[in-house]
């Protein structure tokens, strides 16, 4: 999709916020988009924008695959660091005694059990950065980031962009050094 025609499809709010429905091949779904201008920026779709909601488009399907596994990785960090009042039975750990209550086994169930919400564009950063906002199966609201047409990471909702400017794996290094 070209400038022009994301333009005509995008509707424009009192925030300054672009807002439009694409169908998303990687998801096989229509998600709402949400574009955010550059800082002082009109609101206009830019060649930048209209590139990155043409890199989520153009997700390949293997790439759900990769989203599947950080479900999977994100439940179980979430049962790693947070306590939702379940309690294991007999020889379980916490973390299968969490992973049992919520049927979450697999990184297929993780996906499964998660809802893809929206998909944000970004204008502001070096990067083309796109986030697509996902609830989780573990009842958490996360982004899987993608930038200039690659799925880099997943990390909390409303992280800050910049830093995968600087290091691609940064929340994935956060991350870590919290189970560490």
């Amino acid at each position: 999709m070209d400038v022009v025609e994301i333009a005509d499809l995008t509707e424009w709010d009192a925030n300054d916020l672009g807002n439009l429905n694409l169908a998303v091949p990687l998801f096989a779904e229509s998600l709402p988009f949400v574009l955010f201008p550059a800082p002082g920026a009109r609101p206009v779709v830019t060649e930048k924008m209209a590139a990155t909601i043409n890199d989520v488009l153009a997700l390949a399907p293997n790439e759900l695959q990769r989203v599947k596994e950080m479900l999977w990785d994100e439940a179980n960090f979430a049962f790693q660091v947070a306590d939702y009042g379940v309690e294991p039975e007999g020889d379980e750990t916490p973390l299968e005694a969490h992973l049992r209550e919520f049927a979450i086994t697999t990184p297929d169930d993780a996906y499964e059990k998660s809802t893809v919400r929206e998909v944000h564009i970004f204008d502001e950063f070096a990067g083309r950065f796109a986030e697509i906002k996902v609830y989780t199966g573990a009842e958490n609201s996360i982004s899987v980031i993608v930038k200039n047409g690659r799925i880099i990471d997943w990390d909390n909702d409303g992280t800050y962009l910049g830093w995968f400017d600087e290091d691609e794996q940064s929340a994935a290094k956060k991350r870590r050094d919290v189970l560490a």
